[in-house]
């Protein structure tokens, strides 16, 4: 009966550290489907980056605490840091702070995807899906 009970012990503090692993490892991949400026004048249109291209997609890593942008080409790999997390009721919130800018993120579990970015003047508000890593690496079931 000690044998079996020592088991059960090692086996539920295996699960209970691979959830905590998992949590912390959470991934999202992440892709832009509209974006709009709102600038102090009250002149609203499409985000003018200056001479960059506009982000399409995107990863956070909650374990890392970056955003890496993944597209266009152009900006591959440019990263943010995301220092501040929260979650409530499946809803992830990260924020972080770049070149003087706010950078804020929320993701639904439902999965859209919210991103505004705030500057001197200017507000930046962009939409679009996300999806965890492991649900676009997971074989689709059949039907």
């Amino acid at each position: 009966m000690r044998n079996v009970t020592a088991l059960f012990v090692m086996v539920l503090a295996a699960h209970l550290s691979t959830v905590g692993v998992a949590a912390a490892e959470q991934v999202w991949l992440c892709s832009v489907v509209s974006a709009t400026a709102v600038d102090e004048d009250g002149t609203v249109g499409p985000p003018e980056p200056g001479y960059r291209e506009r982000p399409t997609f995107l990863r956070v890593d909650v374990a890392k605490k970056e955003l890496t942008l993944l597209a266009p080409l152009s900006r591959k790999g440019e990263v943010t840091k995301l220092q501040m997390a929260h979650e409530k009721d499946g809803t992830h919130i990260r924020s972080g702070v770049e070149n003087d800018r706010s950078v804020s993120l929320l993701i639904t579990p439902e999965g859209r995807m919210t991103l505004s970015v705030v500057a001197d003047g200017v507000v930046w508000s962009v939409f679009g899906h996300a999806i965890s890593e492991a649900d676009a690496k997971a074989p689709a079931e059949a039907k």
